[in-house]
C-alpha cells in the first residue's frame, strides 16, 4: 500500500506493559491466529510509516526478531506506563521525523488509514499538538499521533508524579478523528478480548481496508 502522508512519522509500538490482565503473560507475544499479537500490529502499521519503533522490557530478543529497533525504558521512567515507552524513545527518532505515532501491541485490527488520517487532520489543525482516533467506544488516546516537538514535555510530566496519556494530553491541544468502524479498535487486554478477537479472525480476519468517507 503506498503511503499518502505528508508529514514524517515514525511508529512506536507499545509492548512494554506488566500485562497483569493477561496474567503477567508479554501481551505482544501472546498468539492470535498463531502468529503474535504484535506480528499483526506491525504488519497493519509498518506500511503507514515512515520508520517503526518497539517499546519493550522483556522479551527483547523476541522482539528483535521483527528487524525492528527495540527502545528499553530509561531506567529513571522504569513501571511508568506508555508515556515512558515515549518519552525513552523520543531521543532514538531517526532525524526529520515530524510526529510520532503510538500503537499499543494488543490492536490487530488497527486501520490501514490510520496514520494518514490522524496526520491530514493534524496538519489541518496547525494550533493542535496531537490528534487521536475516536471510535464508537470512546476516546482512543493510546493511538494519539504527536508532533515530535512537544515530545520534551513527557519528562516533566512523569517527574512531576503524572503517569496517564489522558493527563497529558491535558495540557496540550488535542484534535479528534473520528471512526465509525465497531472493530477497528478492538484489542486484547485479557482472555476473554482474546477470544473475541479469534473469533473475528476464525470469520475472515480484520478488514483490508476501511471506508474513509462514511466517517467524515
Amino acid at each position: 500500500m503506498k503511503r499518502q502522508v505528508a508529514m514524517r512519522v515514525a511508529g512506536l509500538v507499545l509492548a512494554g506493559g506488566e500485562g497483569r490482565r493477561m496474567g503477567g503473560r508479554d501481551k505482544g507475544m501472546v498468539l492470535l491466529d498463531g502468529r503474535p499479537l504484535v506480528a499483526h500490529v506491525i504488519e497493519r502499521l509498518s506500511p503507514q510509516v515512515d520508520c517503526l519503533l518497539i517499546s519493550a522490557n522483556r522479551s527483547l530478543d523476541d522482539y528483535r526478531c521483527f528487524g525492528v529497533p527495540v527502545v528499553v525504558d530509561d531506567d529513571c521512567w522504569q513501571g511508568m506506563g506508555p508515556l515512558a515507552g515515549l518519552a525513552s524513545a523520543a531521543s532514538r527518532l531517526p532525524p526529520g521525523i515530524d510526529a510520532v505515532q503510538l500503537m499499543p501491541c494488543d490492536t490487530p485490527c488497527v486501520p490501514l488509514d490510520l496514520v494518514a488520517r490522524l496526520s491530514a487532520r493534524l496538519m489541518r489543525e496547525t494550533a493542535s499538538d496531537v490528534c487521536y482516533p475516536q471510535s464508537p467506544s470512546g476516546p482512543e488516546p493510546g493511538m494519539l499521533l504527536a508532533r515530535t516537538d512537544r515530545l520534551a514535555t513527557i519528562g516533566d510530566y512523569l517527574n512531576a508524579g503524572g503517569r496517564s496519556l489522558k493527563g497529558w494530553l491535558a495540557a496540550h491541544s488535542a484534535c479528534v478523528e473520528v471512526f465509525v468502524e465497531v472493530d477497528a479498535f478492538a484489542n486484547a487486554n485479557d482472555p476473554e478480548r482474546l477470544l473475541q478477537l479469534e473469533n473475528t479472525f476464525f470469520r475472515g480476519g480484520c478488514a483490508a481496508s476501511h471506508d474513509q468517507e462514511e466517517a467524515r
